[in-house]
């Protein structure tokens, strides 16, 4: 799942970086700034950084301590590491109940953004909820593998 959410939101770069050329053409060769670019490249920006943000703990592109957690035995580093998982779910689960409170309100509000051209925030807000699910679901995900990884190391050194 987090392949095809990446694929999917990999493909906005193309029209962001469309947009910013866009902007900076009408600003600065025809002094015509755009009221609408800027506006749409900050939501599509957080729709890549919120619903990629899952793919790429999946891909261990995360920042970890390398330094210190490399010198660890195996069997340490999946203690270390399900041990911060379980601190990761927690401030997971408050993310979500929040991130749901702050996008439900923005969809009865149907609010929009605070500039001139106002787009609808409440899509985003809703994406970045998205985004934080699947991010906690991911995490569940590599819980578990470290998990059965711990399991089958204590079954060989038992067996040993």
């Amino acid at each position: 799942m987090n392949r095809y959410i990446y694929n999917g939101v990999s493909c906005l770069f193309l029209p962001m970086t469309l947009f910013a050329m866009f902007e900076v053409v009408m600003r600065y060769f025809f002094n015509r700034p755009t009221i609408w670019a800027w506006d749409i490249n900050i939501q599509l920006f957080s729709a890549v950084v919120v619903l990629g943000s899952a793919h790429t703990l999946k891909q261990g592109g995360h920042v970890i301590m390398d330094i210190f957690v490399n010198r660890l035995r195996q069997r340490t580093r999946l203690i270390v590491n399900m041990a911060v998982y379980i601190l990761f779910f927690i401030a997971m689960g408050i993310a979500i109940w929040q991130v749901a409170i702050f996008a439900w309100q923005s969809i009865l509000l149907q609010e929009e953004a605070s500039t001139f051209f106002a787009p609808p925030v409440y899509p985003i807000k809703t994406g970045i909820l998205i985004g934080v699910s699947v991010l906690f679901l991911q995490g569940i995900s590599l819980f578990i593998r470290d998990l059965i990884a711990y399991r089958m190391l204590s079954k060989e050194r038992g067996s040993t």
